[in-house]
Formats: structure tokens, sequence, C-alpha cells
């Protein structure tokens, strides 16, 4: 095999370019400085989502305890929502190791499956609106219409936190708008019975901040917020 020179590698870890990726920097139209925009707003998402989900998962498992009993997460309609993520299987391991190991999308779809999303958020009030004009409280059924109730918006907001955090932990762009007419629209979006909501990039941490802010704890709120000198 042939081997490479110092200079060949020195060039390489000289050119920041290469070092991030020609093609992914594309996306960011070969601005570095709102490549790194993008990362630090990852960051900072991926911080609120940490606790949110933290939060869901230990909230979805005392409801479930006290509902069901202890050991419901071993049941077969929840081990029917859950990956193993180990060689061993899933009823070897305890109630603990189990919930320890679930991923937001497994969360969320533990909480639609037994129907507690009313337990997770009180979101009544919020508006969609205000994370995006076009943004709608209400939808159709039927050809009639209906204001969005509380388990319609936390399915909502649990699918958008989804989308979030995926975006967010690969490092993919968050400040991606898509256009229509000239006009910037979502690319973070969840449709409920026809009506699309979406958050545009500007009001992501809002958004996080927006539902830290409905579990109302005074420690979760008090370290909501990482500061990064220079950004």
């Amino acid at each position: 095999m042939q081997k490479l020179s110092k200079d060949t590698l020195a060039s390489f870890r000289l050119d920041i370019a290469s070092i991030l990726s020609h093609r992914r920097l594309q996306s960011y139209q070969d601005d570095i400085e709102c490549y790194y925009k993008n990362r630090i707003l990852a960051f900072r998402a991926g911080h609120k989502v940490a606790e949110i989900e933290i939060y869901l998962r230990n909230m979805l498992d005392f409801c479930l305890s006290k509902l069901i009993g202890e050991q419901w997460i071993k049941s077969e309609r929840s081990l029917a929502l859950i990956k193993p993520k180990t060689h061993a299987p899933l009823l070897d391991l305890s109630p603990h190791q189990i919930l320890s190991s679930l991923m937001l999308g497994e969360i969320v779809g533990l909480i639609g499956e037994y129907e507690i999303r009313h337990y997770m958020f009180d979101l009544q009030k919020m508006d969609f609106r205000k994370y995006h004009w076009r943004n709608r409280n209400f939808c159709y059924i039927n050809g009639k219409k209906h204001h969005l109730s509380n388990v319609a918006k936390v399915n909502i907001a649990l699918n958008l936190l989804r989308n979030i955090r995926n975006r967010a932990f690969h490092w993919e762009n968050l400040l991606k708008t898509r256009e229509i007419d000239n006009i910037p629209y979502p690319r973070i979006t969840h449709k409920e019975n026809g009506s699309s909501i979406g958050i545009m990039p500007e009001m992501i941490l809002t958004f996080l901040d927006d539902l830290i802010d409905n579990i109302n704890n005074k420690v979760m709120k008090r370290y909501r917020d990482i500061k990064i000198e220079g950004f």
C-alpha cells in the first residue's frame, strides 16, 4: 500500500473544508461561520432536548408504575415497542435497565400506546403561531373546524421534539428552511389531521424553553441554558 507523506497529511489538517467535508459545507453555501452557528445551535438545543427527554422517560415510568404496576415495561405490550440494545434478551434485564435504554422515539411511542399524552404536558395555552405565522391551532375533521385538544398539541410537540432531537444529535443543518413563493417556511414540521405545524430555526430554542417552562421545575429552568463564549 502506498504511504502518505507528512506534507500530504498536514495539507488535509490545515484545510477546514476537507475536515468538515466539502459536501456537508454545500448545505451551508460554503459558509464556515454559518456551519459553526448551526453546531452551536445544535449543542444548545441538544442540552434542552436531553432535559426534556429525561423528564419524559421518568414521567412515563412514574405514570405507568402507578396505573399498571412497576413491571409495566416488561409486558408484551411494552416490549413490542422496544428494540434490544444489547445481545441480552429484554426479559433478562431489570425494568430500570430497559427504561434507561429507551430512545426518545420509543418513549414517544410508549406514551402514545398507553394514551397518557395528557399527563406529560398541559399545552392548552400553547400558541403554535408563535413559532411560525402560518401555523394554526385548529384542524379540520370531516370538514368541520376543531380547535386542537391538549392531547393533539402534546402529540404535535412530542413529534417536533423528536424531529429536533434527530437533527441536532446527528449534526444536521437546523438553520435550513424551505421557500414557497419567496416566503420561508420551516423544515422541522409535523402534520396533525391535515394541519402542518412547524418550527422556524430562530424559534427552536424558544419552543424547547416553552416545554421546559411547562414542566415548571425550578431546577430545570435554572440549568436550561448553556453559555458558550463568543456565541
